[in-house]
């Protein structure tokens, strides 16, 4: 076995999974929660938008690509991939396709990604943390960039053309990384099951259907409510339906997408807060792989989200920026590498999950925030002191809610992990 055999996919699998939630993360409207005011169209422009046509592609190309067995081809859908993402570089792109256009090209990219992990578990391990990683610390790019300006309300007549979410030197490497991997690497005889592929389609488009319907930002905490419930349920249901090792999955990627509901910020001083959750997230990983221990990745991730259930002030808020800076990305490293390191799961099931957080936004999105207090300014500027590291976080309702859906996760994660112990308590309940 060369080295790129035993080695690229992995490396392939990393890059491709940072690459596709960095460009969907990246092309996300600054004024979406106005667009929202638009009804049916407004949604084009937003985040669960994105994640939901980037899944839907990523999980369709992967299950073509298996049935094709074709390096050939899964170069050619990377390459197709990044060109939809440069597109913006080359010529001038309006906000609304552009965001669409991203999204395929993301999903693109993260399936041809995807087909070289396939019945291999540190690759498996590479895509799913990279892609939940660079989605819940997205706000890490904003130490060293600042956001582009992308409008979607403008004057009728005067569109508003978008930068490229991805720099084309970027796309250029990972085309070669990703088609050099699909080309050379020896592939594992597996296909995509029927049911997964299922879920893994479905899953997304009935978020969207939610979202567009009670879950967006201009829908009224009752209504937020009634739709991340349902959301929430919905997963639960395709993770019952779903083979134990894919159901564990899909659970974890529930957890990971819970803990979304509040957001972390990063100041430019805030590099080795940085610094420690990357040792965090590499540790959780390789203890993972050692002593596979998802249980407990799943209740760290619950005690997390729990953090925004505390009140604010003093020593609170020290326990809550230690909570999502270092304790979380540990505990998502530990729980994807467990769960992936005890069984094989079906590859569009795997895709789907690390997808969540993008795909179900109800907590990362559209979970009801306080009304803002605004006042008057004298026109200059303040001091730029301040906290280094800041969490935001909504509404009460939608830190029970996230949390309630971490422990809902975590309880199911446990019921599938023992079903003969499931058995038996169904028994003596029958009694």
């Amino acid at each position: 076995m060369n080295l790129v055999d035993r080695y690229g996919p992995t490396v392939a699998a990393l890059v491709g999974g940072v690459l596709a939630a960095f460009a969907v993360r990246e092309s996300e409207v600054l004024d979406h929660t106005i667009a929202a005011k638009d009804g049916l169209s407004g949604v084009l422009v937003t985040p669960q938008w994105a994640g939901t046509v980037a899944a839907v592609v990523a999980v369709t190309a992967l299950t073509v690509l298996l049935r094709l067995r074709s390096g050939v081809w899964a170069a050619a859908t990377a390459l197709v991939g990044a060109a939809a993402i440069g597109v913006p570089a080359v010529v001038a792109v309006a906000t609304e396709p552009a965001v669409t256009l991203n999204a395929v090209g993301a999903g693109l990219m993260l399936g041809a990604a995807a087909y070289p992990a396939v019945g291999r578990r540190a690759p498996l391990v590479a895509l799913t943390v990279g892609v939940l990683a660079t989605t819940v610390f997205f706000g890490v790019a904003r130490v060293w960039r600042v956001p582009a300006p992308r409008w979607s309300v403008t004057l009728p007549g005067d569109p508003v053309y978008v930068p490229v979410t991805v720099p084309l030197p970027v796309l250029a490497v990972a085309v070669l990384v990703l088609g050099g991997v699909a080309l050379t690497t020896r592939r594992v005889e597996s296909g995509a099951g029927v049911r997964p592929t299922v879920v893994g389609v479905v899953l997304p488009v009935v978020f969207l259907v939610l979202y567009t319907a009670w879950g967006s930002t201009e829908s009224g905490p009752v209504s937020w409510t009634v739709a991340a419930g349902l959301a929430v349920a919905a997963t639960l249901a395709g993770a019952w339906v779903l083979p134990a090792p894919e159901g564990r999955v899909l659970l974890v990627g529930l957890a990971a997408a819970a803990v979304t509901v509040r957001q972390v910020h990063y100041a430019e001083t805030a590099w080795w807060w940085v610094l420690g959750g990357l040792v965090a997230l590499v540790a959780g990983v390789m203890l993972g792989r050692r002593y596979p221990m998802p249980a407990v990745g799943m209740a760290l991730l619950v005690l997390v989200t729990a953090t925004g259930l505390l009140p604010d002030g003093g020593i609170v808020d020290t326990v809550t920026t230690t909570a999502y800076t270092l304790m979380l990305p540990g505990a998502l490293g530990l729980s994807v590498a467990s769960v992936l390191s005890t069984n094989t799961a079906d590859p569009p099931v795997v895709v789907s999950a690390a997808l969540l957080p993008l795909t179900m936004t109800f907590f990362a999105v559209s979970a009801p925030l306080a009304v803002a207090d605004y006042g008057w300014s004298n026109g200059y500027p303040t001091s730029k002191s301040g906290p280094m590291v800041t969490v935001d976080s909504p509404l009460p309702i939608g830190i029970v809610i996230g949390t309630v859906t971490a422990v809902l996760a975590t309880l199911a994660f446990i019921g599938r992990s023992d079903p003969d112990r499931i058995r038996v308590f169904a028994r003596r309940a029958g009694r």
